[in-house]
């Protein structure tokens, strides 16, 4: 088969009419510098200092330059702002924790299935909270001379009054 020395545009609209939107990617000079200041390095010396390890902004996981762990997420998740103040480096699981992805049917011109729509959503990035600590039951007996070791039975304390 003969190679194609062109490629055909990808096209704008779907079969409804309605206008596709595209998710624009960030250009390397943003990822680089966003790189580079989750690192704890200068952004500005993206180009001469360059590092090859970084660190996930939400979870604090060792990044390779490279090795494709990592994903530049828009912060407030307007695919057509790619500014720098916008680009956030995470890690692949945080980034799969964060983002909800939903399909849709759609339907075509005549109401028949025409395929599927993927909507993504984020959910946001929240703090790592930590492991809770759990209390464990103490097998001491209790002093209350009223405890018969039943615990959902309640049995009143009565008080004897004093006579004088």
């Amino acid at each position: 088969m003969p190679r194609l020395f062109y490629s055909f545009p990808k096209p704008t609209y779907d079969i409804t009419g309605k206008r596709i939107k595209r998710r624009k990617a960030f250009k390397t000079q943003t990822k680089k510098k966003e790189w580079m200041e989750a690192g704890g390095h200068n952004p500005d010396n993206w180009r001469t200092g360059f590092i090859k390890t970084s660190k996930c902004r939400h979870c604090g996981r060792v990044l390779h330059w490279g090795d494709r762990s990592y994903e530049f997420d828009h912060k407030d998740n307007n695919p057509a702002n790619n500014s720098q103040k916008n680009c956030y480096l995470v890690c692949a699981i945080c980034h799969r924790q964060a983002t909800v992805i939903k399909t849709k049917r759609t339907k075509g011109i005549i109401g028949m299935y025409a395929g599927r729509k993927v909507i993504k959503k984020k959910v946001g990035y929240k703090k790592h909270k930590g492991r809770k600590k759990t209390r464990r039951k103490s097998s001491k007996k209790s002093k209350n001379p009223y405890d018969l070791g039943i615990r959902s039975m309640k049995i009143p304390k009565f008080k004897i009054p004093k006579l004088y």
